[in-house]
């Protein structure tokens, strides 16, 4: 499994994203990428479905429409789905039919995504995901997110300086095309999770990516 730090990218005045997502990626092959693959990740914004009476004050009716979980998912866990609720502060980890089951409930309604799509490259025990991140169903461009994942370790205070020097690596790049990488909020505030690092805690990660893109974005 390994443990995971994600970083977005955000633009100084005039940066330009195609610059940086070149400049990290040259950063990338530098430091001898032995192999690439196709990468994503999407989480969801889904709120309960309640049938609303005429007579409902507007309060009620708004309660409805109130974010109630949020859903991950990861092409590097594909036989996994991740439910969250912050109102609970609980992580599901349940089996990729999980959506099906959902869908026939017909209980949740998804309004709103963030979707990463992009590149996971192998450098040595490191693997590194660069993607680009858009804003569904609307298609607007978010910004830059970029996975890295040590290996050999789930201790994420063992594996942490590791990643922190290889962020500072990629930092550099992304300087130099006028932007800069930002650490993603750890989830442990917000969500309850097991003190050793898992795909869980990858999909606090991502809602908490969601939350931070779409707060640059205004």
């Amino acid at each position: 499994m390994g443990v995971h730090l994600l970083l977005y990218w955000t633009a100084a005045d005039g940066a330009a994203r195609r610059e940086a997502y070149d400049a990290l990626s040259d950063a990338i092959l530098c430091l001898g990428s032995s192999s690439s693959s196709r990468w994503t990740a999407q989480a969801a914004a889904l709120r309960r479905v309640q049938a609303a009476a005429a007579d409902d004050l507007p309060s009620v009716r708004a309660a409805g429409s109130e974010v109630s979980l949020h859903r991950v998912s990861l092409s590097d866990e594909p036989d996994q789905l991740f439910l969250l609720s912050r109102a609970a502060r609980q992580v599901l980890q349940a089996g990729a039919d999980m959506q099906a089951f959902l869908d026939r409930l017909a209980l949740f309604k998804a309004r709103g995504s963030v979707q990463l799509e992009g590149v996971q490259h192998a450098v040595g025990d490191f693997r590194i995901s660069l993607a680009r991140a858009v804003q569904a169903p609307q298609q607007n461009f978010l910004g830059l997110a970029v996975d890295l994942c040590y290996q050999p370790l789930d201790d994420a205070a063992l594996a942490g300086p590791m990643l922190q020097d290889l962020a500072e690596v990629l930092q550099e790049a992304a300087e130099a095309a006028g932007g800069k990488l930002r650490r993603v909020a750890e989830g442990t505030s917000a969500f309850q999770l097991p003190p050793v690092f898992g795909p869980r805690h990858r999909a606090a990660q991502h809602v908490q990516l969601m939350a931070q893109l779409q707060e640059q974005a205004g």
